[in-house]
């Protein structure tokens, strides 16, 4: 009885600054069963993708004011690695007059397409199928506007502090206008990723996406043009169509992307996503890519490649 006593008074004292400090935590569980065919090898995979745990928080301010943060990390549900590399985590403040914050966050560039890919963070991502250039930056400081009539404006700097002779507070930026309104969804970006030798090389970029949703269907697409390291321009597109019935939605995408020494590669994918409940959902997918699954078969380049992938997904 003593020992019960006990434990409820520490729970509760654990429990209540918690609760006193509005703090939030979430987090999603994605992990799939991969097969891959590349380059004549085959290879089982069981693969975390992009899980993670979070917690967040407000406290407001007054006079329309309130403070933000969130710390958000990776958790590999598939290989023991636990805590992996860090994702958005940042302190700010948000009012009418929008959001400003500083710390790790997708720069404005990323966040122009996000919800543009249907196969975000699976086998068939757009990232290591075509070769977009998405960045989480390190040392971001970030405004966002709020909603004018459908049109958002998001700008960040990133300060490399002293890498490569860059001691900048703006050593690299990026900026996006993004729309969306009545299923219509439009963006315009450009992004300028500093000096050479970093971890994100010279990059400059810029980037336009469209997607439009009418009752059951959806039709998305992107274009990305970018120079690295001015070695020349690499030019990097792609469709996606997605139809909704009952639980299910149908998905299929389609992309070319080129290289500079090499000649254009093209990628696609069909897709079945079926709901087993508000946050969890199951899924199926194949993908052809010409141009990486490299994250699959361990290549250090870009090597072809198609596969197949069965996935679970649980959000909390």
């Amino acid at each position: 009885m003593n020992k019960t006593i006990i434990a409820l008074a520490t729970a509760a004292a654990i429990a209540a600054p918690v609760a006193n400090a509005n703090v939030t935590i979430y987090g999603k569980v994605h992990v799939s069963v991969d097969h891959v065919d590349q380059d004549g090898s085959t290879v089982w995979n069981v693969m975390s993708r992009a899980s993670r745990i979070g917690f967040k928080g407000t406290e407001d301010l007054g006079n329309g004011l309130s403070l933000i943060w969130k710390a958000e990390t990776t958790y590999d549900f598939s290989d023991g690695s636990a805590w992996d590399s860090a994702r958005n985590a940042y302190i700010g403040l948000t009012g009418d007059w929008g959001t400003f914050l500083y710390g790790i966050h997708d720069t404005p560039f990323k966040m122009s397409t996000g919800k543009l890919d249907l196969f975000a963070d699976t086998l068939a991502d757009n990232n290591s199928t075509i070769g977009f250039h998405d960045v989480r930056a390190d040392n971001a400081i970030a405004y966002i506007s709020p909603n004018m009539n459908g049109l958002t404006v998001a700008a960040a700097i990133i300060a490399k502090e002293g890498q490569h002779s860059d001691t900048g507070l703006a050593d690299a930026y990026s900026i996006a206008a993004m729309y969306s309104n009545n299923g219509l969804y439009l963006s315009a970006a450009y992004e300028d990723l500093g000096g050479p030798g970093n971890s994100i090389d010279h990059v400059s970029k810029w980037r336009v996406g469209a997607g439009y949703t009418m009752n059951a269907f959806t039709l998305n697409g992107i274009y990305e043009s970018r120079d690295r390291n001015n070695q020349g321009t690499q030019n990097h597109w792609q469709v996606q169509g997605g139809y909704s019935f009952g639980n299910n939605v149908a998905k299929a995408m389609y992309g070319v992307s080129d290289s500079l020494n090499d000649s254009n590669k093209s990628s696609w994918a069909l897709g079945l996503d079926h709901k087993l409940s508000k946050r969890t959902s199951a899924y199926a997918l194949y993908v052809d890519s010409e141009h990486n699954l490299a994250s699959e078969m361990g290549c250090d380049s870009p090597c072809a490649g198609d596969g197949f992938s069965f996935g679970m997904i649980h959000n909390f």
